[in-house]
């Protein structure tokens, strides 16, 4: 298994920035932050490979995700989330991902998005173009 504090680990790549918002009264970006961070890194993944984020006949939810926290992050700070698809299934997938400041990681997580069909709001298979452009630019 690829070390995923490691970012050649990746190759879909995110670039976000914390905001004055992301900040708790430690003065770091808030656990919450963090989980937005990753958030914007999936939406960023499927809308880059042709799935609207919004409006579309398939959507991606959020099954589970676990992350880990390992170093804090400051006001200001760029950062950057990459991304890559460690499996599919039928209908769904797993989705590793890292926060960097430079070559810190700072988290690191791991979800299960599970495609739906919006009209249904069922879950529904991978069509093949997805699932190609998925892996060719995030596998």
């Amino acid at each position: 298994m690829d070390d995923p504090t490691d970012p050649a680990a990746y190759r879909f790549w995110t670039e976000e920035h914390v905001r004055f918002a992301d900040l708790d009264p430690l003065g770091h970006a808030n656990n919450n932050a963090i989980g937005t961070f990753f958030e914007a890194a999936r939406v960023d993944l499927f809308a880059r490979s042709g799935n609207p984020v919004s409006g579309g006949p398939l959507g991606v939810v959020l099954a589970r995700i676990t992350i880990d926290f390992r170093a804090e992050l400051h006001y200001g700070a760029p950062i950057r989330i990459g991304t890559r698809v460690v499996r599919f299934g039928r209908t769904s997938l797993d989705v590793r991902s890292a926060i960097f400041r430079g070559d810190l990681c700072a988290a690191t997580s791991e979800g299960v998005c599970v495609l739906i069909d919006m009209e249904g709001r069922r879950p529904t298979p991978f069509p093949d173009a997805l699932r190609a452009r998925l892996a060719e630019i995030a596998g």
